[in-house]
Order: structure tokens, then sequence, then C-alpha cells
């Protein structure tokens, strides 16, 4: 059976989300899991392997994902995609972003509604893609947390209004095997402080995990 490890994401007590954009050739995360929910967008992707829960496909050349649920175990693989550019764009939120008081407001509707049907993943079609790509575009690069903020609500928006968003894992899904990130954080801090005399590399501390460098990095 795999293992997935949960994940300790970047997204700060402090901060709405965590966004992140990554050029990549290949794609060497494990398969993990996080509380927090996460919308994640590929560029040029096509051919890579998408597992959630018990769904398992290969995407097209573009690809848009939201995912909820601390027990959602997730991973995007290689598979037959031969691109050396992948774009990526990763948004970490947490499920209270909104509270409990906004969220259900007449106005939230349909994002309450999404992210209640984000527990088991929901992929977006083209169109949708499209209609926010604009945004999705920029959002990472954009210096005005403010307005960064909003155009996040408005992906949001459009993502929950969209009408063929398509749910990936079955609701009776058999999880994998959990490990924890601070289980790998602890063995690599161990095995550093045994070690600390002599010269360290980030290849060995990443075997020692059982993850690529890239991925440990």
């Amino acid at each position: 059976m795999n293992k997935a490890f949960t994940e300790i994401t970047r997204l700060s007590d402090k901060d709405c989300f965590y966004i992140v954009e990554r050029h990549k050739t290949e794609f060497t995360y494990p398969l993990h899991q996080h509380k927090e929910f996460e919308l994640n967008f590929i560029e040029r992707g096509g051919g890579v392997r998408r597992i959630v829960g018990d769904s398992v496909e290969s995407i097209g050349d573009y690809e848009l994902v939201l995912l909820g649920g601390e027990d959602l175990e997730h991973v995007w693989e290689q598979g037959s995609c031969k691109s050396k550019d992948i774009r990526e764009i990763t948004v970490h939120f947490s499920g209270d972003i909104f509270g409990d008081g906004l969220l259900s407001r007449n106005q939230f509707a349909s994002i309450r509604r999404m992210l209640q049907r984000a527990d088991h993943g929901l992929s977006f079609p083209l169109p949708t893609i499209m209609k926010v790509y604009s945004v999705l575009d920029t959002i990472a690069d954009e210096s005005e947390r403010f307005v960064q903020f909003l155009k996040f609500m408005y992906v949001l928006y459009e993502l929950s209004v969209s009408d063929d968003a398509r749910v990936l894992a079955s609701s009776s899904f058999s999880h994998a095997h959990k490990t924890t990130e601070s289980n790998r954080v602890q063995k690599v801090k161990e095995y550093i402080n045994d070690n600390y005399a002599r010269q360290l590399n980030l290849s060995d501390m990443a075997d020692l995990v059982g993850m690529s460098p890239v991925a440990f990095s």
C-alpha cells in the first residue's frame, strides 16, 4: 500500500492564502495530504497522471483542480508527459478564510457549496479554465496583496458557478497508509545532529526520507 504523508504547507496563520508558481520538467512530489484547501493549475501538462483518492486520470494540456478535506490523498505524477516547461500555480488556503458568518451569506452560497463538494476533489472543464485564465496568469506576480486577494476571490467565484465541475474521488475510497511530515523532519534533524561535524549534502538527506532532492528542497 502506498504511503501518503501529511504535508505541512507554507500557509501562515497571518495570511489568507499562499501562492507559488513553478516551472518544471517533471513531477517528483510524493502522494500526500494536508488540512488546507488547494487550488492547483497546470499548463502544458498533457499526459501527467493525477491521483485524487481513488480517481486516477491522465490530464490534458490545461488542468485546474480544487481539493479540500484533510484526508484527501493526492499527487500529480509524470506519467507520459514529455513537456520541458510544465507550468504549475498552486494556492493553499484555509477553510476558515471567510469565517462562518461571511460564508453563510447569500452572496457566498455558490462558493460555500463548491467548498463542500471539494472534499472529494473537483476538476474544472476547459471552458471554465479559459474564463479565469487571464487572472490565474498574473495572480502569482501581483505585488499588491489586497488586489491579489480580490483576484483570488474572483477566481473562486467563477469556479463556483461553473455547471460542469466534476467530482473526482468516490465517497468510499480507501485511504493510503499515512505518515507525517513531522516524522520526516525529525529524522533529518537527528541525522544533522549526528553528522554535523562532516559535510552534509542535499542528496543524502533526501535519500534518508525517500524523496528526490528536488522534492525534498
